[in-house]
């Protein structure tokens, strides 16, 4: 799995790879989703009945993987900076994957504790949302957004197929064999693809960022040129970690983020609330998806060429509206609105994010950056999970918490605005 020039170097006949990377991030995202987060709610009530547990229980399983993810970021950040991202997303696949295949045998619950958030959760992280941005990054300067946005998407598309074709699988064959299905699934087209397509840098097959022929400025002419793309230099950890853009990005794209994952676990307990069956509720989905999508590629392409913070703007006041929506208990056309809008406002926010590390911190130092900002969002994301759930055991309402999340939002997009953000390359006004 060596990606040294010398075996790599004329194998592609002059063509630029970068698009095929993107495809690559699109999988990964795709299958990192899949067999953990938009699948797992599928998992919860037989594995809790098969291990004699709650729910409650169980579900703790997926807070874990979250923290697991998060500590994991700076070690995987460091390795994709270095260009060794094939060796680790490949290793990243089998640990996924066998670990699945173990958990479908397990026969007790810390076993299947520790293969689904020491071992599903870790090979996960070495895959998923994380390696593919940094990995398209490393392969786009001025295209950075679309590329993102694109290979994004396959997180929506595993929030749309993966519930189904897991609810398919354990209604026919049990969720142990569901497990197997997907842990062999990941492993016979994971491994494959990363092992044998991924290229962590393009200077390993003497290409460019985009295509170019040679490198360009990761940041327009006369803002911040000392971190241009051709002459960006490796930071320190310890400047990364004294650098206030680092914290300041983090905490706001975190508050952002919980969002999300605040929002999707009680989509259809709320819609039943308002008088919904749950087929009816789980359509807020349906119409979340093309938006979602939409957002990504549109907002991604607009981020490549203009200023960030008006798209930002966007984002922020997208999923601000959805939760002031959500509180004056909207009917069944409003409730679905509010899916597309959400489906818009969040879509966004993966590719915004990629192009605002990329130009804060220059592709040499993408990975790092975004690992060690990590460790925060993941704090920020579960202590936003808790606090919701806490408020609605607390008042038995949805209300308070909708309006928390509303704040956190504005709160979150109020200090990515005070981070001065270099323009797009080519816009010197």
């Amino acid at each position: 799995m060596s990606e040294s020039i010398g075996s790599q170097a004329g194998l592609h006949g002059g063509r630029f790879i970068g698009w095929r990377m993107v495809g690559v991030g699109f999988l990964s995202n795709f299958l990192a989703s899949g067999v953990t987060l938009a699948a797992f709610g599928n998992f919860v009530d037989p594995v809790s009945e098969s291990f004699g547990v709650t729910r409650s229980t169980t579900s703790q399983g997926m807070a874990i993987v979250f923290v697991v993810t998060g500590l994991m970021g700076p070690l995987a950040g460091a390795l994709l900076d270095r260009g060794w991202a094939r060796p680790m997303m490949a290793t990243g696949s089998l640990l996924a994957g066998v670990g699945l295949i173990l958990l479908s045998r397990a026969t007790e619950l810390w076993q299947a504790a520790v293969l689904f958030c020491g071992v599903v959760g870790l090979g996960a992280s070495l895959f998923g949302f994380l390696p593919a941005m940094a990995l398209v990054s490393h392969w786009f300067v001025r295209q950075r957004g679309l590329a993102i946005g694109i290979s994004a998407a396959g997180l929506t598309i595993a929030a749309g197929l993966a519930p189904a074709g897991a609810e398919f699988l354990i209604g026919q064959y049990g969720w142990r064999s569901a497990m197997m299905a997907l842990g062999v699934f990941t492993i016979l087209i994971g491994f494959p693809t990363f092992a044998g397509f991924v290229v962590g840098r393009p200077e390993r097959v003497g290409q460019w960022p985009d295509g170019d022929s040679a490198p360009v400025d990761e940041v327009a002419e006369g803002t911040q040129s000392a971190d241009s793309e051709a002459q960006t230099r490796v930071l320190e950890t310890r400047e990364l970690v004294a650098d206030r853009r680092l914290w300041l990005l983090s905490l706001g794209f975190g508050l952002i983020l919980a969002s999300p994952l605040v929002l999707t676990p009680i989509v259809v307990p709320y819609g039943t609330d308002l008088g919904l069956s749950e087929l009816q509720a789980s359509a807020f989905f349906l119409a979340m998806m093309p938006f979602s999508l939409l957002g990504k590629v549109v907002l991604g392409k607009w981020a490549d060429m203009a200023p960030i913070k008006p798209a930002m703007a966007v984002v922020v006041l997208g999923n601000a509206v959805v939760w002031l929506i959500l509180t004056i208990d909207p009917g069944y056309t409003l409730f679905l609105l509010t899916g597309a809008i959400y489906g818009l406002g969040i879509g966004g926010v993966a590719p915004l994010q990629g192009v605002t590390i990329g130009r804060c911190f220059g592709r040499e130092n993408f990975g790092r950056a975004a690992g060690l900002g990590g460790l925060l969002s993941i704090v920020i994301i579960a202590s936003a999970m808790v606090a919701f759930q806490t408020l609605y055991a607390s008042t038995g309402s949805y209300q308070l918490g909708f309006l928390v999340q509303t704040a956190l939002i504005f709160i979150g997009g109020a200090l990515i605005f005070v981070v001065k953000i270099p323009k797009p390359i080519g816009d010197t006004a």
